[in-house]
């Protein structure tokens, strides 16, 4: 499914070629700039001119609830049959400082740092009692598996193919840096994890360079605006620990309309693919609960979402860009068993200058 949008949005941006050449307008620092309707889900949709800088913010929170397979929702007791905990929900915060710069008018230089708090909720089989580590466990035994550090670096350069007053087609080509940790371990008095390393999701990186290549299609005329892109993670080896997280290939498309000043609305469809991952960390038990399989991992999501946005144009504020938007689930097909995605929300700010 993925690599259909793919070729469309390549389709999409080649019949548009001749119409963007035959606009011979020079782009300037307010192209794409002012009047900004890009949804605050969407960290690349433009090229700086040269000199200008961008710096950002954003939030992203993703909550994820009852497990399903497939698609179809589990009860905890068909967990509970192969699994010796069962993971209710699990949620992971986000918090991302971005910086651009543009080296020429065409060439623009982007670096993104991640700071990354995960937790999961965790429950044992009502009326069972066994001993574990040491430590006796029955109905009242719960916990709560908590990290957070900082995540994976993001450098990249976009390079805009078309560049003039109403449109941008940008390629992106950069890398992940392993700056986040995969060692990440539970307390000596954990149930599951004492003093061993927690499970894949509750790392902070992949633990490998990874490559991200993507494209970009932006046209904006008046109060309209629309995008369409394609952005990929392709994982390059297997870690030091002995595993190689999923590939990632996600592909967008939003609409935008500027209501009245700075102040915008969009909707956007997103579908994101990762496949499953290889190996496996051999410290991991992977029966511990559905997070500590490496089979439960990869799959398709659909989302649908909404968003807000505000340019400030006068005053001290100018050339401040605040946006929110959020998402949820239109379908879902994951490999194995996962908790289900519940729903998203991702806050941004932007200064331009």
């Amino acid at each position: 499914m993925f690599f259909k949008q793919l070729c469309l949005v390549f389709v999409l941006c080649i019949s548009h070629w001749f119409v963007a050449q035959e606009d011979t307008t020079t782009c300037d620092a307010s192209c794409h700039c002012i009047r900004n309707l890009t949804p605050a889900g969407v960290m690349i949709s433009h090229v700086h001119p040269k000199n200008e800088w961008m710096v950002s913010y954003r939030y992203m929170h993703m909550g994820m609830g009852t497990p399903i397979q497939g698609n179809t929702a589990l009860s905890e007791l068909a967990i509970y049959n192969s699994y010796l905990a069962y993971t209710p929900a699990m949620q992971m915060d986000m918090h991302m400082l971005m910086g651009m710069v543009g080296i020429t008018d065409r060439l623009t230089a982007m670096v993104m740092l991640n700071y990354l708090s995960s937790s999961m909720d965790m429950n044992m089989l009502t009326g069972h009692t066994h001993t574990m580590n040491g430590m006796t466990m029955s109905s009242a035994s719960t916990m709560k598996m908590n990290t957070q550090g900082l995540g994976d670096t993001k450098l990249q350069l976009l390079y805009g193919i078309i560049k003039n007053q109403y449109t941008q087609l940008i390629i992106n080509l950069g890398a992940s840096i392993p700056t986040g940790s995969i060692q990440q371990k539970g307390g000596s008095d954990d149930l599951f994890y004492p003093s061993t390393r927690l499970p894949y999701m509750m790392q902070l990186g992949s633990g490998t360079f990874d490559f991200q290549p993507g494209i970009t299609y932006v046209h904006q005329v008046d109060k309209l605006a629309y995008g369409l892109q394609a952005q990929g993670n392709l994982r390059l080896y297997a870690n030091s620990v002995g595993y190689k997280p999923g590939n990632e290939l996600n592909a967008t498309a939003w609409l935008g309309y500027n209501w009245w000043k700075g102040f915008g609305s969009t909707i956007r469809l997103e579908e994101n693919w990762m496949s499953t991952m290889q190996g496996t960390d051999n410290s991991i038990y992977a029966y511990n609960e559905i997070s500590a399989n490496p089979l439960n991992s990869g799959g398709t999501r659909v989302l649908g979402h909404l968003g807000l946005s505000y340019q400030f144009e006068e005053g001290f504020v100018a050339n401040n860009r605040i946006a929110i938007e959020t998402g949820l689930p239109i379908y879902q097909q994951v490999m194995g068993i996962q908790n289900k995605l519940n729903q998203t929300w991702i806050a941004s700010w932007s200064y331009s200058f």
